[in-house]
């Protein structure tokens, strides 16, 4: 994952700049200049630098105490960037209900392994849904952040949250969430599970959120 071992302040400014990227063209350019800084930003770009706190006002470079870490910074960003540019591409004309939204974003961003960003655009959402529309996304969540965890070698807290998540989304209907498909994803992380509980091997990538069409 590549935000692994930078500061939180800078993997939530990060965060923000890729959650946003999903609609706002001024947080795409943001990300573009932190995956390829070069001199001043464009003034869009810049306001949102400088509001998460990666730049000053009219800055040209990141802040001190976040160049140490402006290779991983960069490649996260580029991730990101993925994730916006398929997201857009994807989204239909009629986006739907608010957990549809945030469903079809999280997508995208997992895809690009993202899950710290997941989970916040999923918890959102989480927060005022009801029934198991809400019991379904607390388990893409908790499996969210158990890959977040195993990213950054947090073996325990991977499998506790990968059982946790795998049992919430056994006990809802495979129709919960849509447009999400949660057969499918039962289905490809058990092999993670299976590995996270015997402690390895485990498989090369998580799978992909798979969305009906």
């Amino acid at each position: 994952m590549a935000a692994r071992g930078l500061p939180l302040p800078l993997r939530n400014a990060l965060a923000a700049l890729a959650i946003a990227a999903l609609e706002d063209d001024a947080a795409v350019g943001a990300l573009e200049w932190v995956a390829r800084p070069a001199g001043e930003p464009p003034a869009s770009a810049g306001r949102w630098l400088a509001d998460v706190h990666l730049i000053e006002r009219r800055g040209t470079t990141l802040l001190a105490v976040h160049a140490p870490h402006a290779e991983a910074a960069a490649a996260h960003a580029a991730r990101a960037l993925r994730a916006a540019e398929a997201h857009r591409a994807s989204a239909p004309p009629c986006p739907g209900d608010p957990i549809t939204v945030a469903v079809r974003r999280a997508a995208a961003l997992w895809r690009e392994r993202l899950f710290f960003e997941v989970h916040e655009v999923l918890e959102a959402v989480w927060k005022t849904a009801a029934g198991e529309p809400r019991h379904a996304l607390q388990g893409v969540i908790q499996i969210a952040v158990a890959y977040h965890h195993f990213a950054h070698g947090n073996l325990r807290g991977a499998r506790a949250l990968m059982t946790e998540g795998r049992g919430r989304l056994g006990g809802v209907s495979p129709g919960a969430l849509p447009p999400l498909d949660l057969g499918a994803l039962l289905e490809a992380t058990a092999p993670w599970a299976d590995a996270l509980a015997a402690g390895g091997p485990f498989p090369y990538d998580p799978p992909p959120l798979a969305l009906a069409l």
